[in-house]
């Protein structure tokens, strides 16, 4: 199945199909990622830089990924950092999430 990265907010959707890191990382980094614009696309710096989604916002997590899917594309949380930073480095009120296409099946 074929992967495809986006990063998301927590309160509004990024696309950003280049600059994201390929992964999150196995927990929050004590720096917390920050969008940044490259070539005109907004980004995350540091897609490693997110933990896991914590449980408790699991289903909110999925409500904003799921915001993005389309009927070639599903997308799910893969990672969450609460203290991710606007383009002025100021902290998002609900963090951040990081989230993964998937190819739909045809």
């Amino acid at each position: 199945m074929k992967s495809i990265w986006i990063c998301v907010l927590g309160t509004a959707v990024v696309l950003a199909l280049g600059g994201c890191a390929a992964s999150r990382g196995s927990k929050q980094d004590d720096t917390p990622p920050r969008l940044v614009e490259r070539s005109k696309v907004i980004a995350w710096d540091r897609g490693e830089a997110f933990g896991p989604v914590p449980l408790q916002l699991a289903s909110l997590a999925a409500v904003h990924c799921a915001a993005m899917d389309t009927q070639e594309t599903k997308w799910e949380p893969e990672g969450f950092h609460a203290k991710a930073q606007d383009l002025e480095g100021k902290t998002f009120p609900g963090g951040g999430y990081f989230c993964k296409g998937r190819a739909r099946a045809k």
